[in-house]
């Protein structure tokens, strides 16, 4: 790993988590700093406009919310630089996305109106959300009803030519190529993770119909292509074998 700094957030929601000291993603990126929230924490990157990462908690006590509430998005003051405002919206085709989703705030009205923050949002292709996304943070739900907990991260992944990096709301926040969602979990006292990448694009015609599985994606192959480090040397040592056989395709 690159990174040997870590902020550590001592957990003390839910029993899985307590003796754990998991870690803050690591990243060595400019102009990015902590942006927290009673339900979750984002790092945002001033330069994109956006998160780079989202990360929260979720146990079975948090429910999905059953209200059919209109959004309404807020500006964050915290954000540094251009803020995004709800007037910003008006108009646009873009596809607004929660890293943080409002259905996994359960009926935590604090949750929820945390959600609509503008720092917490993303632009998506709309069947993209529909048919890959929603799916995914669906399945988080049982991963986190099945464990009894999961800690869940997700946030975009850009393109390494920074040229063809596509911008919007007057060239201030930019839109990534892919999105990555990623679940960790403890199953039978080890840590496990489950890790997907989702195109931020119009879906093909095979994509449409293929289950989620098709989406899952390496770990390490995440972290090598957003420079972000998610977990601390205890749990990745959890992960040895895999990391190493990456590590020696990457030599090869």
């Amino acid at each position: 790993m690159n990174i040997k700094t870590f902020v550590f957030l001592l957990l003390i929601t839910t029993p899985l988590f307590a003796q754990k000291n998991i870690a803050f993603p690591a990243a060595n990126l400019p102009e990015t700093y902590l942006i927290e929230n009673p339900a979750y924490t984002v790092a945002f990157a001033g330069n994109y406009g956006i998160p780079i990462w989202e990360m929260h908690t979720l146990a079975t006590k948090v429910a999905p919310a059953t209200s059919n509430d209109n959004e309404v998005w807020k500006t964050d003051n915290r954000v540094k630089g251009y803020r995004l405002t709800p007037k910003d919206f008006e108009g646009s085709k873009l596809e607004v996305v929660q890293l943080f989703p409002k259905e996994h705030a359960g009926d935590n009205q604090e949750y929820r109106e945390s959600s609509l923050l503008t720092s917490n949002l993303v632009f998506m292709n709309k069947l993209s959300k529909e048919m890959v996304w929603d799916k995914i943070t669906n399945s988080f739900q049982i991963i986190a009803s099945r464990m009894k907990s999961a800690y869940l991260y997700a946030g975009p992944i850009f393109d390494k030519n920074q040229m063809k990096i596509k911008y919007a709301m007057n060239n201030k926040v930019a839109v990534p190529s892919y999105f990555f969602r990623l679940a960790l979990y403890y199953e039978d006292g080890k840590p496990a993770y489950k890790c997907y990448r989702i195109p931020n694009r119009v879906p093909t015609d095979y994509e449409r119909s293929c289950n989620i599985d098709e989406y899952e994606y390496n770990l390490y192959q995440l972290e090598a292509d957003t420079g972000i480090d998610f977990f601390e040397r205890e749990i990745d040592a959890n992960f040895r074998q895999d990391k190493l056989k990456f590590l020696e395709r990457q030599v090869h």
